[in-house]
């Protein structure tokens, strides 16, 4: 009896991974659904590229989805059954969520969001129900991109335009600037140190830059990594004494990113590969360790197919 138990136990774990494996939202309007811009629903449109979900953030048993063309954050449970929903303006064509980030408390419950508005170069604050707390509209935004809060609640900004992290305190001051390219950043510990990348011309290797909240460098770490063009640092773990890099091998992009575990100390301790979608700036969220998610989706199939995230493994 005791080793059926046993069975049934492992059979059941099987079966709760094996039913949220993976989370898959409708394209369309209405709840629970995203919107989209492609050739099929603007045809002659002359944009760049389609444009769909642009980012997602996990959060604990839940996901939060930006539908960035409709305006609408959407909170989903690990089974894609929709918990929460509320839209950023009153029109959808007057705004575009490039990315956003959760603002927890010291319980580590999230109880606000910070919204980039890429088509307003603002950001914008609001509790989980949906509710506007406010604002940063500073003339130095150019194109806000990607958008990480600390756990003191200061708001880190990595603009394009401007290439600059803004930093801004919890009421959305202005704090300081700190040269950026392009290439993603972190924010890590209980005292917020930020991590980038630079690339140096004299050694042209990519450097790991440690630098405090008060500004301060703490340490630059050259990385031994391969010959890569367009590196991008997601997220960095003092505990680990690591981070988490992408890149594209120097011979282009042939569908796939490099993913490199990469050590404080610039070795590297593993690398795999990840298939990223077209088009999304956030694309990989990662909580609890290695639970790890990957945004996947082609904008230009819309009304087609659906926008899912998966679990992935990390090298």
């Amino acid at each position: 009896m005791r080793s059926i138990r046993i069975w049934l136990v492992v059979l059941l774990c099987v079966c709760s991974v094996a039913a949220y494996a993976q989370i898959e939202v409708g394209y369309g309007e209405g709840p629970g659904k995203v919107g989209y811009f492609n050739q099929n629903n603007h045809p002659g449109e002359e944009e760049p590229y389609p444009v769909g979900p642009l980012a997602f953030r996990l959060d604990g048993d839940y996901v939060w989805v930006a539908d960035s063309i409709g305006a609408k954050i959407l909170k989903f449970d690990r089974s894609s059954k929709l918990f929460a929903e509320f839209s950023t303006v009153a029109s959808p064509a007057e705004c575009l969520i490039e990315d956003f980030a959760l603002v927890k408390n010291e319980k580590a419950e999230t109880e606000s969001l910070w919204i980039i508005d890429g088509m307003n170069k603002k950001l914008i604050h609001f509790d989980v129900a949906g509710k506007k707390l406010g604002e940063i509209a500073n003339d130095e935004l150019v194109q806000p991109f990607r958008v990480e809060v600390g756990r003191t609640g200061h708001i880190f900004v990595a603009d394009k335009g401007a290439q600059v992290i803004f930093l801004f305190d919890a009421a959305g001051k202005l704090v300081s600037k700190t040269n950026w390219e392009w290439s993603g950043f972190a924010v890590a510990g209980e005292t917020d140190t930020l991590f980038r990348l630079f690339f140096e011309e004299e050694s042209q290797k990519s450097v790991l830059v440690v630098q405090m909240l008060s500004g301060e460098i703490a340490g630059e770490i050259v990385l031994e990594l391969p010959a890569h063009i367009n590196p991008e640092l997601w997220w960095a773990d003092e505990t680990a004494g690591e981070c988490i890099i992408t890149y594209t091998p120097a011979t282009g992009f042939e569908g796939k990113l490099v993913v490199a575990r990469v050590g404080f100390d610039g070795q590297v301790k593993a690398t795999g590969e990840l298939t990223p979608p077209y088009v999304m700036n956030r694309f990989i969220d990662r909580q609890y360790g290695n639970d790890v998610w990957l945004g996947i989706g082609n904008f230009d199939d819309p009304p087609q197919g659906s926008f899912k995230i998966e679990p992935i493994a990390l090298p």
